[in-house]
């Protein structure tokens, strides 16, 4: 390749990275606007509903830092000084009374982003039969969805540990405490909010007579044409 082949080569990636970057910095605070203005434009309830749990989350994340600040002594992270490592939406000068500091420990950005693909996981898992039933271009959407969100969370922790965000024993414990909450706050808002809540796609629901307490009648046409119950 020509100097100006490899300049303009740097420079996109530079770009594309440093995009790429930012845009994982702003994670959960982007997801929890994005889920709420989606919510008022449409009216889903699925999203207004997973914005509150985005909340739980931040508020979770709080108090287990907290915790283990009553139990351990304070403790900082990301390792790396400056903002190349914080999460939440920043402003141009370097305040940090200015800022939204999500840097407590364990890992703030890796603990929500495994806790909301928690949530999106079980969610998709509740249609998955839906899924199977309408037909064959649906069936594998359940899998190609549980395999993109295993990555995104993989690509997400990777990207953290090589910028030496986190140490290793961090982002294991935050994973551990991500999956844990996630779970249970999926069952606690799908139990106030009912399975509708939990319903991104607009899928219908299958109902069958067993679920809602009704009998089931087998009606048998005997020799001489007639039928019995």
């Amino acid at each position: 390749m020509s100097s100006a082949t490899n300049s303009l080569w740097s420079t996109t990636t530079g770009a594309i990275m440093e995009s790429v970057q930012e845009i994982s910095l702003l994670i959960p605070d982007s997801i929890l606007f994005g889920s709420l203005l989606l919510y008022f434009l449409t009216q889903n309830l699925a999203y207004g509903v997973f914005g509150i749990f985005i909340i739980e989350t931040v508020l979770s994340h709080r108090l287990l830092s907290w915790i283990s600040s009553q139990s351990v002594g304070p403790s900082r992270s990301p390792l790396l000084p400056g903002t190349i490592c914080r999460s939440g939406y920043k402003t141009p000068q370097f305040k940090p009374e200015r800022m939204f500091l999500h840097d407590n420990y364990p890992s703030y950005g890796l603990y929500s982003i495994t806790s909301i693909a928690t949530y999106l996981w079980m969610a998709t898992k509740e249609f998955a039969n839906t899924m199977d039933t309408m037909g064959e271009e649906w069936q594998s959407r359940a899998f190609v969805a549980y395999s993109l969100i295993g990555t995104v969370v993989l690509l997400f922790a990777l990207v953290r540990w090589n910028k030496g965000c986190e140490s290793l024993g961090e982002m294991v414990i935050a994973v551990i405490l991500a999956l844990l909450t996630g779970t249970i706050f999926y069952i606690v808002n799908k139990r106030l909010f009912g399975t509708e809540a939990m319903n991104f796609l607009g899928l219908p629901s299958l109902v069958t007579k067993e679920s809602q307490g009704s009998p089931i009648y087998v009606c048998a046409i005997e020799k001489d044409g007639s039928q019995t119950a």
